[in-house]
């Protein structure tokens, strides 16, 4: 007789309990991943990690490269970037437009104004 609260024993697809069990551990998993990422958004220190990481991952910007293999290995980041911001806007849309400008904020301005007062004109 097969011992139902073994979990060693081999997953069997035409076993309607053994799906069931996958199934409920699959949500309450998803369920967690999904709190945790709410949480990281939450907090400013979760939104800048994630801007930085969509960044790097080239999210913004073309992934043409030189050859195909840097191309493509710039799809595969790009790609990622994609996965996370398409989490984002399911999750917690709003925190993007939050994430963005606070992104936004902590910016140099371009007028000059950290140049530490040169005049690079020549002039």
């Amino acid at each position: 007789m097969e011992d139902t609260n073994d979990l060693s024993t081999t997953f069997d697809a035409g076993n309607r309990r053994h799906v069931e069990r996958r199934d409920k551990a699959a949500k309450t998993v998803r369920l967690r991943r999904n709190d945790d990422f709410r949480w990281l958004m939450g907090d400013a220190r979760g939104r800048r990690f994630v801007w930085d990481l969509l960044g790097k991952a080239g999210l913004f910007r073309s992934s043409f490269g030189p050859s195909t293999e840097l191309t493509a290995f710039n799809e595969g980041r790009r790609d990622l970037g994609l996965g996370v911001l398409a989490e984002l806007m399911q999750l917690c849309p709003e925190q993007y437009a939050r994430m963005q400008a606070e992104a936004v904020s902590t910016q140099p301005t371009s007028n000059g104004e950290n140049d530490g007062g040169r005049d690079d004109s020549n002039s």
